[in-house]
Formats: structure tokens, C-alpha cells, sequence
């Protein structure tokens, strides 16, 4: 069983034996977890998280700064959802992006898509989550020769109109409410490993 190395912030020191490290091993860790307060309606267009809603002027952005082409990087998001309509089903999507020039430009880099039951007189919730797997930073394009200030990380979430019992918007299901109340803890995570 050989060590591996952590760095629990990204400027805390590396523990353990550099030296005997395996595929996966995390050097740096960004994260955030924090509650969703409030019933908000997800939208319809993806829109970025915050920690107050969606599309707003402070979407919740991890970073590490000086990423580098042969280390790999992975992430992810879990969030909590209820669907409070009357809906048999509600499809909800999330993204992760990647942006390399300081948040001016994103890359979506990972989705997932969730269904969420409910039923007539009683409303499901649930944790929805998405993965960006590891990768490696020239994957991501990440370059040496000419190496970005940083690695950012943002999610974004939207609800989509489906075909048949899978509706969410207000006016496609006779006015009852639509997939909301982000009400629970948001976590969300970028990780530089060897």
C-alpha cells in the first residue's frame, strides 16, 4: 500500500510521499457548500447557480489558479430539489463549465439529467448531481506554452418541457406550481490531481 498525497486548500502543503503517488492522487481541493434559501422556480433556459438564485450577478465560481496540461482535473455538484406540482415526472438538468481566461468564456464540460416524481397530493425531493470525471488539463485545453492564470468552475441547472407527463411550466400543466424550492445545501467541488 503506497501513500498518496493531499493538499487539503490550494495553498495548504502536499501530505505524504510525492514520490509513491498513483493515478487520481488529489493535490488541490476548491470547494463551496452552502444553503439555497427561498422557493425559486428553476428556469427554463439554463441559468447560472448562486447562492440566491439563478442568472445573478454572483454565480458561485470555483478556482485554482495555474493549472497545468499533464496534471487532471475533475469536479462536481450535488444539490437538493423538490417537486412541488402535480406532475407525474419533472426533468431537470445540470452543467458544469470550464472557463481557462478568467470567466469571460465557459466550455460546458459535463451534464446530467434527473427525473423527479411527485404525484397528485404529494411532492418528492431528492439530491441531483453532476460529475466532470477526471481529465486531463491539456483535454480541458489547458497549454504550457502558453499557460492560463486559472481554472474556473461554475454550474448552471434548467427544467425542461418534455412531451407527455414529463411538463413542468406553469401553463403546460393547468397552472399548478412548477419543479422549485432549492432549498436545501448546494456542494460543489474542483480537484487538481496527479
Amino acid at each position: 500500500m503506497t501513500d498518496t498525497p493531499i493538499r487539503l486548500s490550494p495553498s495548504g502543503p502536499v501530505i505524504g510521499k510525492v514520490a509513491s503517488t498513483g493515478p487520481g492522487a488529489r493535490l488541490r481541493l476548491v470547494e463551496a457548500t452552502t444553503p439555497m434559501a427561498g422557493s425559486l422556480a428553476i428556469p427554463n433556459e439554463p441559468a447560472v447557480i448562486s447562492p440566491d438564485g439563478f442568472g445573478v450577478s454572483n454565480p458561485l465560481v470555483l478556482t485554482l489558479d495555474a493549472p497545468k496540461e499533464k496534471l487532471s482535473y475533475r469536479a462536481n455538484l450535488s444539490l437538493d430539489v423538490i417537486n412541488t406540482s402535480t406532475n407525474e415526472g419533472g426533468e431537470i438538468l445540470l452543467y458544469l463549465d470550464i472557463s481557462l481566461d478568467g470567466g469571460a468564456n465557459y466550455t460546458n464540460r459535463a451534464k446530467n439529467l434527473h427525473i423527479i416524481n411527485s404525484a397528485p397530493t404529494d411532492a418528492e425531493a431528492r439530491q441531483m448531481q453532476v460529475w466532470l470525471p477526471l481529465t486531463l488539463g491539456s483535454a480541458l485545453g489547458v497549454s504550457d506554452t502558453a499557460p492560463p492564470g486559472s481554472i474556473k468552475l461554475r454550474a448552471r441547472a434548467n427544467r425542461v418541457v418534455a412531451s407527455g407527463a414529463l411538463v413542468n411550466s406553469q401553463s403546460a400543466s393547468q397552472g399548478s406550481s412548477p419543479i422549485s424550492d432549492l432549498n436545501g445545501t448546494i456542494h460543489m467541488q474542483l480537484e487538481e490531481c496527479l
